[in-house]
């Protein structure tokens, strides 16, 4: 392999920006990437009466501060896609195919070709981020949120520090990967270890402060986190490995792994000291059993995510289809998505409840949550008291200023279709989800799409690993 000119340049034409058709196209994706960013924050507005504004309020909120916030989460998984469907373009896996070994004869200095390698990378990625940063900026001014600059560069910081130790993780676990397919999946775990640091050594509970975030100098507060000091050494960490082991990786010659090293029809055995045995050692005991198992992961992948989606599309069309005396009964479960706040606590807007579904010799007593018809119209209330074959039901959470008691009401016995016996908050705003325009070309357009291209998608998983194994 020979270079005209700096090996710098080198690493940014490899990295898609070396040329002007390959800078517009990053400059594409980070437009995307804001674009995104932004519709997904609207999808997620369409579903704040649910259990998200509880769990994760940070990404709910009215504010550049939610967009923003999503927008550093999804640029990591942007990147590690980026860098798992390249790697072998962006990482250190031509160090075994040699591509080191010819440049150092040469003269090339290792520190200097490594460096250059990072820099290239990281220059390409801050690209990406910092455009996409300013585009989901300048839309969310589209929605007249107050303007708080204080956050802004804390949480830039943020995502591009993530995104420097996703780099320097992956580029560090490339040298020890002995095939590509190995090292994209270091390149994912490397997003879990972080995720997982961040959350156990409490740095999420920093980031998702919106006071805290007005003030860069909280992240580095000891007292408060110590993710920092323990990211700064993971970073010297990979540098001093990736210096020492690159260069001497670099000083020897890989033979490819078809390479002729043994005569024609001759193989290698092993003896068992212990039983004698002979077994057959060498790249064709090998052969093909990493391409098999991918191959039978991608499969049943694919099966289990469109006979759920499917499964899950039924389940939301019996709901909907429901009806007074048609409910859905699954094992003796009636499941009903509650649609008010009249029985807050106990029960939340949107929560998808369970009443099991009794006759008319269950016992019920006060204090039951029952699900009964009257008009032709389900409700939800509970019993207060029991008079012979008449139940006097009330809601338990009344609007401010309503007087108390004013939906008090009696019903029949005869009335009661099922008695409460618990709630999925998680189920309840997947169905919510499930019913907007984004949910029904999830769970109906890319099942279909992936069952009617499942046999393009095997062929292509099956090949790609067929050529870098």
């Amino acid at each position: 392999m020979i270079y005209k000119n700096s090996y710098f340049k080198k690493e940014l034409r490899q990295a898609y920006m070396g040329n002007k058709i390959s800078t517009n196209r990053k400059m594409a994706s980070a437009l995307f990437l804001g674009l995104f960013s932004f519709a997904l924050y609207f999808v997620f507005q369409t579903l704040q009466e649910s259990v998200l504004s509880d769990v994760v309020p940070e990404i709910m909120q009215p504010s550049f501060f939610s967009t923003i916030y999503l927008y550093i989460h999804i640029a990591v998984v942007f990147n590690i896609g980026y860098f798992i469907r390249y790697y072998h373009y962006l990482f250190f896996s031509e160090i075994r195919k040699n591509s080191w070994y010819l440049l150092i004869q040469m003269g090339y200095h290792p520190v200097i070709m490594l460096f250059s390698k990072f820099l290239a990378l990281m220059y390409s990625v801050f690209l990406i981020y910092t455009v996409g940063f300013v585009v989901t900026i300048v839309l969310t001014f589209l929605l007249k949120y107050t303007f708080i600059v204080a956050y802004l560069p804390t949480l830039y910081f943020v995502g591009l520090a993530d995104l420097l130790l996703i780099t320097l993780l992956s580029m560090t676990f490339s040298l020890y990967a002995k095939t590509v397919i190995n090292g994209r999946y270091w390149t994912f775990l490397t997003c879990v270890l972080i995720f997982v640091l961040k959350i156990t050594l409490g740095q999420y509970a920093i980031i998702t402060n919106r006071m805290f975030m007005q003030n860069i100098y909280t992240l580095f507060d000891l007292k408060l986190s110590l993710y920092w000091p323990i990211g700064a050494a993971i970073i010297i960490a990979c540098c001093l490995i990736c210096l020492f082991r690159s260069r001497n990786l670099a000083k020897y010659y890989n033979l490819p792994p078809d390479a002729a090293i043994m005569p024609a029809e001759v193989d290698l055995v092993e003896i068992d000291s212990r039983t004698g045995k002979k077994k057959l050692i060498g790249s064709m005991a090998k052969k093909g059993w990493r391409g098999r198992i991918v191959d039978t992961v991608t499969t049943i992948f694919l099966i289990a995510f469109i006979c759920g989606a499917l499964a899950f599309n039924l389940f939301i069309l019996l709901i909907n289809a429901s009806s007074p005396g048609q409910e859905v009964t699954i094992r003796g479960v009636i499941p009903f998505v509650f649609s008010s706040r009249t029985m807050e606590p106990e029960i939340m807007i949107n929560d998808l409840a369970y009443f099991q579904k009794i006759d008319v010799q269950y016992p019920i007593e006060e204090r039951h949550i029952i699900l009964f018809e009257e008009n032709n119209v389900l409700y939800v209330e509970r019993v207060i008291s029991k008079t012979g074959n008449q139940l006097t039901v009330d809601i338990d959470n009344y609007p401010p200023m309503s007087q108390i008691g004013a939906m008090e009401k009696t019903v029949t016995r005869q009335a009661v279709h099922g008695v409460y016996s618990g709630r999925n908050r998680w189920l309840g705003a997947l169905i919510l989800f499930a019913n907007t325009i984004v949910g029904r070309l999830l769970f109906l357009l890319v099942p279909a799409v992936l069952l009617f291209y499942q046999g393009q998608i095997y062929k292509y998983f099956k090949k790609d690993n067929k050529h870098e194994l």
